[in-house]
């Protein structure tokens, strides 16, 4: 076990781990908030926020791992506001968004609480319950908790005509999802009626579409690189081509010695070269061909001297390719970070992916009219083909009972819940079994980590691994829960 984790042992208890030598970016929640405004939110863990009345159907299961709070006040007066909350989400926030309870337009700062879920493993630690109805969950693309007041205390209200907009980092452009609210009463979700759109950034086409306005630079001359030349006297135009040469773009050799030659320079810095060759009396053309080529110099002095004015031509069309690739670059390293937040993955494995390409990047937006918790979700069926009778022991092979029983799904980035004493797996996936002791501690066991599990298997005993919940903190969770 790395020496980072939580004691496992449920008979005994060693000291809290003071440093976490793995850290995830799935929970660096709120992490060096940036702000593209004067005003600046404040993380708190505001109690008012965070705890539940014992009636509310959204149960945090632990105190000491619960998700940060972020606290944004904002002026009286305050201007149209975007706020960085996080890696993954952006909050727009329109001049005068805010009415009382009467619908009267407020008049004092207000204070906005603001907390977000992006994968199941904070869900699990939100105690949002996620469940549909009889096998389905709702499977998020982003959820968030927000609720606002005055400064003085006074709840308020979003006017319907300056809705807020979330804006968060998603992994895919699925149209499926839709808004909804929950009931925190009854735990009940329901689909509202507030605009969700997708967007797909392409940045590679932006940046094509720049290098297409920049010519090319010269290039050092290599194989098949040529001069050309008029040794008729009928040409005189060519003689400003006399010392430079042109390098195919294709790299293959072309040209040859013609009768009639014309070079058209094209804008982004291609030369066309035309050979021409007549029959004799040069009233038929022989041959004829077109070479596409770049503007070639040997390397060595003659090549740094045309380098050199080629960038002071074109100095500001390079310095501004060069701030737009640095800007993309530090929006794709971001964008992956969030993608990696919710698809629970290591940092270290962000190489092996595919399709995560923040070259095109992918975001949704959400409408916000109202306050509450809030959820673009769609429906996902659970449909495991293992379904068991279960029950449990600790590491010596004690019988546990456990509470609060959920399978969190890393492949398909759902949690859903175990009932009646059956639990349902899908033993090739990235999956994890877990529930929390009377007592409060957390319980445990990895999937894939139970070979003998098929099919055909009707009831099993999970030997599970506990860790003691005040040693619990969200890396803590991250490094138990999710498999290497």
């Amino acid at each position: 076990m790395p020496s980072n984790t939580p004691n496992l042992s449920d008979r005994s208890s060693q000291k809290k781990r003071r440093n976490v030598s793995i850290v995830l970016l799935v929970l660096l929640f709120i992490a060096g908030i940036s702000v593209i405004s004067k005003f600046q939110p404040t993380e708190d863990q505001d109690p008012a926020f965070s705890v539940v009345p014992m009636s509310s159907a959204v149960q945090p299961p632990f105190d000491e791992a619960s998700l940060p709070v972020t606290t944004i006040t904002l002026p009286s007066q305050h201007a149209d506001t975007t706020i960085e909350v996080s890696i993954s989400t952006q909050l727009h926030i329109p001049h005068a968004a805010f009415t009382d309870s009467s619908g009267t337009p407020v008049d004092e700062p207000v204070t906005l609480e603001f907390q977000e879920i992006m994968n199941p493993l904070e869900t699990f630690l939100s105690g949002i319950p996620m469940e549909l109805d009889s096998g389905r969950v709702l499977k998020s693309a982003g959820m968030v908790r927000l609720q606002g007041s005055t400064a003085s205390g006074n709840p308020i209200r979003i006017r319907s005509d300056r809705a807020l907009q979330l804006e968060f980092a998603s992994i895919d452009a699925d149209t499926a999802y839709t808004a909804w609210a929950l009931d925190t009463v009854s735990g009940v979700w329901s689909e509202i009626d507030a605009q969700t759109t997708v967007t797909v950034s392409d940045e590679m086409e932006r940046m094509a579409e720049l290098e297409k306005r920049i010519p090319f630079p010269p290039v050092v001359a290599e194989d098949y690189s040529f001069t050309i030349g008029d040794e008729t006297g009928f040409y005189p135009e060519l003689d400003e081509y006399e010392y430079v040469k042109f390098q195919p773009i294709d790299g293959e050799p072309c040209g040859f010695t013609c009768t009639e030659m014309n070079v058209f320079p094209q804008k982004n810095g291609v030369y066309d070269i035309q050979f021409i060759g007549h029959e004799y009396g040069y009233q038929n053309i022989a041959r004829e061909e077109i070479c596409s080529c770049y503007l070639a110099f040997d390397e060595g002095r003659n090549y740094s001297e045309a380098l050199k004015q080629y960038q002071k031509v074109n100095r500001k069309a390079l310095d501004k390719r060069d701030r737009e690739r640095k800007r993309i670059e530090r929006a794709r390293r971001r964008h992956m970070r969030a993608l990696a937040r919710q698809e629970l993955t290591r940092e270290n494995e962000l190489a092996s992916w595919k399709q995560k390409s923040a070259d095109r990047r992918v975001t949704r937006t959400l409408e916000v009219l109202q306050f509450g918790i809030l959820n673009i979700d769609k429906p996902y069926v659970i449909d495991a083909p293992v379904e068991l009778m279960a029950s449990y022991t600790d590491s010596l092979g004690a019988p546990l009972l456990l509470e609060n029983l959920q399978v969190m799904d890393i492949s398909s980035r759902v949690l859903y819940p175990c009932k009646n004493e059956r639990v349902q797996l899908h033993p090739m996936q990235k999956q994890v079994l877990f529930g929390t002791t009377p007592s409060g501690d957390l319980a445990f066991v990895h999937i894939h980590e139970i070979k003998e599990l098929n099919a055909s298997m009707t009831a099993y005993k999970f030997p599970m691994r506990i860790a003691r919940k005040e040693e619990l903190s969200p890396e803590a969770l991250v490094n138990l829960l999710l498999p290497a």
